[in-house]
């Protein structure tokens, strides 16, 4: 197995206390400040309060021995899986020929981006996402699975070798069990000048309430950045038009919308040439808890990161 690495704040875990704790609270005291007299920020502040002494006095994520499920084709739910690579990286090409061959045989319901490191400075953030710690530690190439639940770090000697090393880890991931059931679907509007609307609705199909992050990942499906082997990228990031924390109530849809302008600003870069025929907008939700993971490991470097389970994903092309 072959591989490439690079090294760079540590954050603070989230728990499924924080859930229980929104369950209880009113949901406008948590996301509106519109009283005058100050009462709902006071009750934010209290409420704010009581979280962190909780979490504090509860320092209980999840460590690696979580039970692994076994594979199974009646997949769960939409498996998501995120491409750390760089132009650079000699190593690359052989997973990003592998994640493209698993996609375009349609053989599970399965998406991924390609978080192109050195190209991007949203993809190096997200990446960065994947590592705790003052010095920030990953390998090229790294394939996250549905937020990092299960990786594969480096790649075999062909296409095909490594293509064998993915597909159990995405079965492995189409057979765990969501948080919460959880449904979506998505649009995107094509609004001319590389401008695009995108529509999310979700559904918490479940009993409990669900909180999480749902990013919409706007991609070039054939991209402007190629490989070290000379050849584009697929589905490679350029922005997010959606990257925010949901509460889903149960048995209630949510929508939300998002805009993405190529004219504006991204990274310092703009993609004012994208045309509506290589754009697709990949939406994931992933959940709060965490999970603690260890990633590319040396006798110098270690890689550790909580993962956020990816619950579902949906994708679709401008209208």
């Amino acid at each position: 197995m072959l591989l490439s690495t690079t090294s760079g704040n540590v954050r603070l875990p989230s728990f499924d206390l924080l859930i229980n704790i929104l369950t209880i609270v009113k949901y406008k005291y948590m996301f509106h400040f519109n009283n005058t007299n100050g009462d709902t920020m006071k009750k934010y502040i209290w409420i704010g309060f009581v979280i962190t002494l909780l979490i504090v006095s509860t320092g209980n994520a999840i460590a690696n021995n979580d039970k692994i499920q076994t594979a199974s084709k009646e997949f769960t739910h939409t498996v998501f899986a995120e491409e750390c690579t760089a132009t650079w990286c000699p190593n690359c090409p052989y997973a990003a020929e592998a994640l493209y061959n698993i996609y375009q045989s349609g053989d599970y319901p399965f998406y991924y981006v390609a978080l192109v490191n050195d190209m991007s400075p949203i993809a190096k953030d997200r990446n960065r996402d994947y590592s705790f710690g003052f010095i920030k530690v990953f390998a090229f190439p790294t394939v996250y699975f549905d937020g990092g639940d299960t990786i594969f770090v480096g790649r075999e000697n062909n296409a095909s070798l490594t293509e064998a090393q993915y597909r159990p880890l995405i079965e492995q991931e189409g057979a765990r069990t969501p948080k919460q059931p959880i449904t979506m679907n998505s649009s995107v509007t094509w609004n001319g000048n590389a401008k695009l609307t995108i529509t999310i609705n979700i559904k918490n199909e479940g009993n409990l309430p669900y909180f999480g992050k749902c990013r919409s990942y706007v991609t070039e499906i054939v991209s402007r950045w190629n490989n070290n082997f000379g050849n584009p990228y697929h589905f490679a990031l350029l922005d997010y038009a959606v990257n925010k924390y949901v509460l889903l109530m149960p048995k209630i849809t949510k929508t939300i919308t998002g805009t993405f302008d190529g004219n504006a600003n991204h990274g310092n870069q703009t993609f004012e040439d994208i045309t509506q025929d290589n754009i697709m907008v990949i939406s994931s939700l992933s959940n709060w808890q965490p999970h603690y993971r260890t990633g590319y490991e040396s006798d110098q470097y270690n890689q550790k990161y909580f993962a956020h389970f990816v619950d579902q994903t949906t994708a679709t092309t401008p209208t």
